[in-house]
């Protein structure tokens, strides 16, 4: 389907226009007729499928119609300062003909600049959660007016532990908002909180994620951990011309890599927790640049990174869930490119592995390289990663630290009666 068969404004089809988009992707063929008619959504869509647009585009053609006031409108929430980042990019692509303005806010940068910029006229707002909290808790924002809110990357949200500022927010916006809610995955958390907060919900599920997932040519290397890095700079200069993401479990073991690959000569750039806030947005615009040739990441910092033309993406360690070795792989294949995913498995991460794979019921491809080992035992002697499994949630806190959560009155919600402290 064309975009100009949607009933969207000229304008924005113009802009759209000058970003070569033309026919829709299946998310967006799915998802844009329900917004345009202000139904609350659920969708599941692999990374990379285009919903980006697939929520912007139909927000910003139903504030055209309106030019009530200045007040703010539409609240989009993400899980990272990168993801934030790009969706307000987005918009500003799609919005360039048009007098609506978005601004983005995130932690790590002054807050009395949000504060100076939030008094401007602004009709969507892209926040990461903890920075939208602290304006609340400080009342320095108000979405007395949000017409429409997206929660983004759902599954991550959760993850991070931020169910709580969620709360917090569908307490404080209107009970008759229209609400989006997106996710790479559908754990029993998401479908719990979409259950509770999305009204008459229409569900859409454009690609299960094995089927997604099994696009990609997934390779597995099963290697001593002694030889994983050797093996990484071979296959960097024997195979992989363009850039590739290398992705680890800590940033320590990410810290490592990027030095050791440095030291052989290969142009690198590394991206974990311990970077600031600009540092880390500056190692994303070199590697959009072709600046470099290897990025290497963790799973929280590159989760949202739309990297274009992607070809590779290497898992150096294996994840611990399923959930993150989805978003790792779907940093590549996107928009219906090729992609490659290779992991090296060591003896020690077999289990996880072999979970990952009944998981998502597909057989990776077993490949190796002359001169390295090929490990394919289990090694009993070493502590098995366990693919984690979910559970309810007994701590709170971004990032997974720990946070006793008191015992609170429990307070009527203006949504559909629910308690804003009901872990249900």
């Amino acid at each position: 389907m064309q975009f100009k068969e949607l009933g969207l404004n000229s304008k924005l089809l113009n802009a759209i226009s000058d970003c070569n988009y033309e026919n829709t992707t299946p998310i967006q063929k799915e998802i844009i007729p329900h917004i345009l008619k202000n139904r609350d959504v659920q969708a599941i869509a692999p990374t990379g499928s285009g919903k980006t647009a697939s929520f912007v585009l139909p927000i910003l053609n139903n504030l055209l119609k309106k030019n009530d006031n200045n007040k703010l409108k539409a609240l989009i929430i993400a899980p990272t300062k990168e993801l934030a980042v790009q969706i307000n990019q987005n918009i500003v692509n799609y919005a360039k003909y048009t007098n609506l303005k978005s601004h983005v806010i995130f932690g790590g940068t002054k807050i009395q600049t949000d504060i100076n910029n939030l008094e401007k006229d602004i009709d969507i707002l892209v926040s990461t959660t903890g920075r939208l909290s602290a304006h609340l808790k400080q009342k320095t924002i108000n979405l007395d007016y949000i017409e429409y809110l997206v929660l983004d990357e759902a599954d991550t949200l959760l993850e991070m532990g931020f169910i709580n500022e969620i709360n917090e927010v569908l307490e404080t916006i209107p009970k008759e908002a229209q609400i989006s809610l997106f996710s790479a995955t559908m754990p029993k958390s998401v479908k719990a909180l979409s259950d509770k907060i999305l009204k008459k919900k229409v569900c859409v599920n454009v690609d299960k994620v094995n089927k997604a997932t099994h696009k990609i040519n997934q390779k597995v290397y099963f290697i001593s951990k002694e030889e994983k890095i050797n093996l990484l700079s071979y296959l960097i200069g024997k195979n992989y011309k363009d850039r590739f993401i290398v992705f680890t479990r800590t940033k320590h073991t990410s810290k490592l890599v990027y030095d050791e690959l440095v030291k052989r000569g290969l142009k690198c750039l590394n991206l974990q927790g311990d970077m600031t806030q600009a540092a880390r947005l500056k190692s994303i615009a070199k590697f959009k640049e072709h600046k470099a040739q290897v990025l290497v990441a963790t799973d929280i910092t590159a989760r949202g990174i739309d990297i274009e033309a992607l070809e590779c993406v290497i898992n150096y360690d294996i994840p611990n869930s399923v959930d993150d070795y989805i978003h790792r792989i779907g940093r590549t294949g996107r928009a219906g490119r090729d992609g490659v995913a290779l992991s090296f498995v060591s003896p020690a991460e077999v289990h996880s592995f072999k979970v990952i794979e009944k998981t998502l019921q597909f057989k990776m491809t077993e490949v190796y390289e002359e001169g390295f080992s090929n490990r394919r035992e289990d090694d009993e002697k070493t502590v098995k990663i366990t693919v984690k499994k979910e559970k309810k949630q007994k701590t709170k806190g971004a990032y997974g630290a720990k946070k006793t959560e008191p015992k609170r009155k429990k307070l009527k919600g203006k949504r559909s009666g629910w308690n804003i402290h009901d872990n249900r």
